[in-house]
């Protein structure tokens, strides 16, 4: 919390905006990316890939959806409804003891030649998780697990999170390089990122079709 700006700073955060490009290294496919968070609780997600179209994945509270380039929407239940609402939770920094009812000091490990400690958090609901901490800036700098996707249930996925920069004194990661099977690499790289935009409530909300 302090590395990334400090409570006081992270408190004052309403909403945020991001916007960037992703690519699929393997298949070598690109697309846009556009990320909208507003507190308490509620995410969209925006995902254009060229070739294959549009993919929305939102939560509004209470609703976890997804429309696929197809149109086909999706109610999400169980594990994923728990994964989505967790991932949602706006500041969730400052929300950890909430999230995670237990923690616990899981070692060292080497994250991009520097030294990290690694973290384990067991949340109430769902697979426990682990991320990394560098040990001299201690900023976030990866995280591994098993995540719900929709339409294929369990994935193991490990993200790392790079090229910190100051936007309104609090530090973002610009660059995300996430390893997932079956796909494979995936670098997301943003260009933009606004604190405290105007989102309407509306815009989270599970289409109608």
């Amino acid at each position: 919390i302090e590395a990334t700006g400090g409570r006081a700073a992270l408190a004052r955060l309403t909403s945020t905006y991001a916007t960037g490009v992703m690519e699929f290294v393997a298949a070598e496919m690109h697309g846009k990316m556009e990320i909208y968070a507003k507190a308490p609780n509620k995410q969209l997600v925006v995902s254009m890939l060229e070739g294959v179209g549009e993919v929305r994945q939102g939560f509004d509270g209470q609703v976890a959806w997804s429309r696929s380039p197809t149109g086909e929407i999706q109610e999400a239940g169980g594990a994923l409804l728990e994964e989505m609402k967790r991932a949602a939770t706006f500041n969730a920094a400052l929300k950890w003891r909430e999230l995670f009812p237990k923690v616990e000091l899981a070692g060292e490990e080497t994250v991009a030649g520097r030294k990290a400690y690694a973290v384990r958090l067991f949340p109430a609901a769902g697979k426990p998780e682990t991320r990394c901490f560098d040990r001299e800036t201690f900023l976030f700098v990866k995280e591994t697990g098993t995540h719900e996707l929709p339409g294929q249930g369990p994935v193991q996925i490990a993200l790392e999170f790079s090229d910190y920069r100051d936007v309104g004194g609090i530090k973002v990661p610009f660059r995300i390089q996430q390893v997932m099977a079956p796909v494979g690499e995936i670098r997301i790289t943003l260009s933009e990122v606004k604190n405290n935009p105007e989102l309407d409530d509306t815009l989270f909300r599970k289409p109608v079709k």
